[in-house]
């Protein structure tokens, strides 16, 4: 049998999976079998496919059907961070193999943490509607080229750019609601009837038959003057430049929400405070000019100072829960809910590495799809930590997001804070195409496709 145990929780949607549940079951998973949980009982082997493994053990587990899966307790994953019990829509990502994790954790003990040694993929930052862009830029945009629109057809509001490059190459850019396409196909590999040949090829028949998906009748040609330089604009109204993250402190013995947020300003430990300041800059809020995050900049209601950074073109701001008014009475504190209640990734810094786990479940809001838990790890040669445990959950239905290779351990330096910084925007990023966010994008972006396409007719 293989180290490492997989657990699923006994409502994963799989009808028959509830006759499994019966005293000495036990389960097993093989590592290099993420996807496929075997379960044996009296000799036999049932194999399932279990896409969301949310519990880990390092032993086997008995069962029966008044096992309660509170007392199952919780658990470490090969990173050495805790697992909570699987009550919340959260799981964690994975990010390093166990011989790696192992690695890295004997390099942190042995006094020298990793550090990240490739520099940021410049790619990796760029976002959707920033490639499209490039694009457009590089292969179309002060060129000649065609654009074919449609306001109201099978596939919403569609316009479609084609243009044949110097290398007979045809390069098509297709906008719709749900996205872009990019499209390169080569001349030589369009099979054309001779009489095409001899009488000329059009554009529209082109399209028909490297986009068959296209609704071709109809698209319609447009020549309006304006209109590429207009489509440059809609794309650009669409790249996000500024991000808000929430951040609140957990003190030892406090393992869910409410209490991070209820923590005053006065019981921000010195560990908590070095990590905003590694994160970003402390600014007086009173007369900010750059971005707020909905803060109040004017009469100091939302607090008197925050935590902000430019990196890389990006303004980001930190609601960070103990700068924010504080009322004793409120249990739940909601003016500061209010704030980091509505931000996609949230950060949490779990005081102390022991063997206290945060408690996915405490989280109510259902903005929050990203939480990022760090872990001072403590140095034996400096009062501050040098080095951070990071583990990240998401909601279900978000895939991984890169850098894939993001590690466990962050050392605390500036390539580091480069790496959190770039997962936590991917992280967002990946959340709009959560089922809470991709609808009101993609009505978004018809509104904005069909409003050029009316405007330039």
């Amino acid at each position: 049998m293989h180290d490492f145990i997989y657990l699923f929780t006994p409502d994963f949607r799989y009808p028959s999976l509830g006759s499994f549940y019966f005293p000495n079951l036990r389960l097993f998973i093989s590592p290099f079998l993420p996807f496929c949980c075997h379960r044996r009982c009296n000799d036999s082997d049932i194999d399932l496919p279990t896409p969301h493994p949310l519990y880990i053990f390092r032993r086997p587990i008995l069962l029966s059907p008044s096992t309660p899966w509170d007392a199952l307790g919780a658990v470490k994953t090969p990173s050495g961070m805790t697992i909570a019990a699987p009550h919340s829509d959260f799981r964690y990502l994975s990010f390093f193999s166990i011989n790696r994790t192992a690695s890295a954790i004997n390099t942190l003990q042995s006094g020298c943490p990793p550090s990240p040694s490739k520099p940021i993929d410049r790619w990796t930052l760029l976002q959707d509607r920033e490639c499209d862009l490039e694009y457009y830029e590089t292969y179309f945009r002060n060129k000649t080229h065609y654009n074919y629109v449609a306001a109201a057809s099978v596939q919403g509001p569609v316009i479609v750019s084609i243009v044949i490059d110097q290398k007979d190459c045809i390069r098509i850019l297709i906008r719709t609601a749900q996205g872009s396409k990019r499209i390169d196909h080569p001349m030589s590999a369009l099979s054309i009837p001779w009489y095409r040949k001899a009488f000329g090829i059009s554009y529209s028949w082109i399209l028909s038959q490297t986009c068959p998906a296209l609704p071709i009748q109809q698209l319609g040609l447009c020549q309006h003057p304006e209109l590429p330089r207009e489509l440059v604009r809609m794309e650009e109204r669409q790249v996000i430049r500024c991000y808000k993250f929430g951040i609140y402190q957990l003190l030892p013995g406090q393992t869910l929400e409410h209490q991070g947020l209820a923590n005053p300003c006065d019981a921000c430990t010195p560990d908590f405070m070095d990590f905003v300041h590694w994160l970003g800059e402390p600014i007086r809020l009173h007369g900010w000019k750059e971005y707020r995050a909905g803060l109040d900049v004017n009469g100091d209601i939302t607090g008197e100072k925050s935590i902000f950074t430019k990196w890389n073109d990006y303004q980001i701001m930190f609601h960070c829960a103990p700068f924010m008014p504080f009322n004793p009475n409120d249990h739940q504190q909601v003016e500061r809910r209010r704030f980091i209640g509505n931000d996609i990734v949230v950060i949490v810094f779990k005081e102390s590495d022991d063997e206290e786990q945060f408690d996915l479940s405490s989280v109510g809001s259902r903005q929050n799809h990203i939480v990022c838990i760090v872990r001072p790890i403590p140095s034996g040669t400096s009062l501050k930590p040098q080095s951070y445990r990071v583990a990240i959950a998401v909601k279900n239905g978000i895939r991984n997001f890169p850098p894939l290779d993001f590690p466990a351990v962050l050392q605390r330096d500036a390539a580091s804070r480069d790496l959190l910084l770039l997962k936590l925007i991917c992280g967002e990023r990946a959340a709009y195409k959560a089922e809470a966010f991709a609808t009101q994008l993609v009505r978004t972006r018809e509104a904005l496709l069909r409003d050029v396409i009316e405007t330039h007719r």
